[in-house]
């Protein structure tokens, strides 16, 4: 497991930045600005991204085709792929995709690791499943 100590923006599941009851922006501990950054690329198809159009999950490309296994394990091994890249390594994270319905899969991500709090110490924290929804036929992958 790796120890992640980096720190963003606080942002909601919706992505807006978090406004502390002072009018300052929130800063996110590493945990969360963690599950912020997967939060982020499994909403973010390639090309929706300006700066760098090859960040994303690119979730939107199966809109359409056929809910197969073979499609599923595409779309794992691809949310997996982009995550292990940019944000966690691979022992720190599980990707299943599951049909929930004719048009809809679930995106399950297992997130596992160390953070650092910003006194240095380590967090406490468990293995945690974030949970997308994702409209197959005409959508974007939503947090639950």
């Amino acid at each position: 497991m790796a120890i992640y100590s980096s720190r963003d923006i606080s942002l909601n599941l919706s992505g807006d930045i978090d406004i502390g009851s002072n009018g300052d922006i929130k800063l996110a501990d590493s945990y969360e600005s963690v599950k912020s950054q997967i939060n982020w690329f499994l909403r973010t198809d390639y090309g929706d991204y300006q700066p760098d159009d090859r960040l994303g999950c690119n979730a939107g490309y199966y809109i359409g085709k056929e809910m197969s296994r073979d499609n599923l394990v595409s779309i794992e091994d691809t949310v997996r792929a982009a995550l292990v890249k940019y944000v966690v390594v691979s022992q720190d994270i599980n990707v299943d995709a599951v049909p929930l319905s004719q048009e809809e899969i679930g995106i399950f991500v297992t997130l596992r690791g160390d953070y650092l709090g910003e006194d240095g110490n380590l967090l406490v924290t468990t293995p945690e499943v974030l949970t997308y929804t994702f409209p197959y036929l005409e959508g974007s992958p939503t947090p639950l």
